[in-house]
């Protein structure tokens, strides 16, 4: 079979996405620092080299677009700073609209899935999403009933139970309208929240902590009515137009309030809204589509900058101030808080509790996009929990990938990931794991059981929330803290210490 090679598809590559394909060299950064590399049939280093030589039909009926998580290793690694990341969006959107299955067929599933429940109610439907997504998966003869029944079921009944996850839908509509500009808050005590839905749902406990937190440092969270989800996994990789509007909708709430700084726990959020800022700035040709897609987000009347060039049919787009800052809870937490004001606010050390803290994949990456500077090996929540009094312990594992959102379509993938992250824990003598991502703690908690008996291992590591940590040693009560919500019991760990 003749192999045919031309520069048209690198050529689309970089109107679509900005980036240069050829600029890569082959240096295999991207390969050796992939934590999917052994699933993926074409590797990182091979899909640019594919590009590079116009091989569509190899790119797109691959594994490797559909099994990328976005850790972000690659573009961080990368001697050219190729966002590969950015272009596997662009590589499955052509795949879509070119019609070719994907070879993760579960992948799309969940992207449409959980679209819908955003577009109809304007927050994740949680519940729904996965009920859906079971039962396309199983009408296409792709579901594991004993999975199901065995772990699956009982992790959605105590969920339920916990009120972690809604039965029924939450209906929440972006309001529309112009309405009066609220003065600039210049109160450092209170900050603006997006706790992004699953904190409202899965997560409901890392928002119970967060609250209880900032109460303990007198901090006065202000979450608006009427933020809509920023769109996550589903609509960046679908939609590029669609990811900016989502996160903007719920900005410009947060400007109208007067606020022109906002603390995001959750990292897809933090860098959904991110990226919606950087690139509604310096796109006048995305600024167009946001305009035209989004009437509400019209910028007559609205808070932000907006470029009079941009105007359509008497309209301009609403673009965040530059003064609008968005920061990682914990970011907001070490570096606008500050290490002092925390200290003064604890009042039960968390003595010789031994602690790994993981950061996962995008609290830390790009640095280009999160402002981190020590972004391969972090340090700032460890320092966070030593000011608590606990132990932190150097590990090689602080930032790999758990699998994130694998855990809905490819499980015995996101499987392997997080046994590594657990076992690299559990070997340097880590009594828990510190997190502060909603996703984190869903496949190291949840998933932890499953992961002793695959493995034959026992771990035992409680996962807290670095917030449940910060209100324990402020001397919060546990149950006023929802940790019997989590699959790993921690009380008795906090028995031993005596920190209960």
């Amino acid at each position: 079979m003749a192999t045919t090679l031309t520069s048209d598809l690198a050529a689309t590559i970089k109107e679509l996405t900005g980036e240069n394909v050829h600029l890569c060299y082959q240096c295999k950064k991207c390969t050796l620092g992939c934590p999917l590399a052994p699933y993926f049939d074409l590797v990182p280093h091979q899909v640019l080299r594919a590009l590079q030589l116009g091989q569509t039909d190899l790119v797109l009926n691959s594994n490797t677009i559909w099994l990328c998580t976005q850790c972000e290793a690659c573009a961080t690694r990368c001697p050219h700073e190729i966002d590969l990341p950015a272009i596997m969006d662009e590589l499955k959107i052509m795949a879509l609209h070119e019609g070719i299955p994907s070879k993760v067929p579960s992948v799309p599933l969940f992207y449409s899935a959980a679209l819908r429940g955003i577009n109809l109610f304007g927050r994740m439907y949680e519940a729904g999403m996965m009920g859906e997504l079971y039962l396309r998966r199983t009408l296409a003869g792709e579901m594991d009933f004993r999975q199901l029944v065995s772990r699956d079921l009982p992790m959605a009944v105590k969920m339920i139970r916990d009120g972690k996850l809604r039965i029924l839908p939450t209906l929440v509509r972006h309001p529309e309208g112009s309405g009066q500009v609220a003065q600039r808050a210049v109160d450092l005590d209170r900050i603006a929240y997006y706790p992004g839905c699953s904190l409202h749902g899965t997560a409901k406990d890392y928002d119970i902590s967060i609250r209880a937190t900032m109460e303990g440092l007198g901090i006065e969270l202000y979450e608006p009515e009427g933020w809509v989800c920023c769109g996550t996994t589903p609509a960046h990789s679908t939609d590029h137009v669609l990811a900016t509007i989502m996160p903007l909708r719920s900005l410009s709430l947060m400007e109208r309030s007067g606020h022109s700084y906002v603390t995001v726990p959750c990292p897809s959020c933090f860098i959904r809204m991110r990226t919606a800022i950087r690139d509604v700035r310096q796109d006048a040709e995305l600024r167009r589509q946001v305009a035209a897609r989004a009437p509400d987000l019209a910028a007559k009347d609205r808070p932000g900058e907006t470029d009079p060039a941009d105007r359509r049919d008497g309209q301009s787009v609403y673009v965040p101030a530059e003064d609008m800052v968005v920061d990682h809870l914990l970011t907001t937490l070490t570096d606008r808080i500050g290490y002092d004001r925390v200290a003064q606010a604890v009042t039960k050390p968390l003595k010789s509790l031994k602690v790994a803290c993981y950061y996962g994949c995008v609290i830390t990456r790009p640095p280009g996009l999160t402002g981190v500077q020590d972004y391969e090996y972090p340090t700032h929540m460890e320092r966070l929990v030593e000011t608590l009094g606990a132990e932190p312990l150097d590990w090689s594992y602080k930032t790999e990938c758990c699998g994130v959102s694998l855990g809905f379509t490819k499980l015995s993938v996101a499987v392997q990931l997080t046994e590594k992250v657990l076992r690299n824990a559990k070997g340097v003598g880590a009594e828990a794991i510190v997190v502060a991502c909603p996703l984190c703690h869903v496949n190291l908690d949840a998933r932890q059981k499953q992961i002793e008996e695959q493995f034959g291992e026992s771990l035992d590591l409680p996962v807290f929330y670095v917030t449940e940590l910060m209100a324990l040693a402020f001397g919060v009560q546990p149950k006023r803290l929802g940790l019997e919500k989590h699959f790993v019991d921690s009380l008795p760990l906090l028995e031993r210490k005596g920190i209960l």
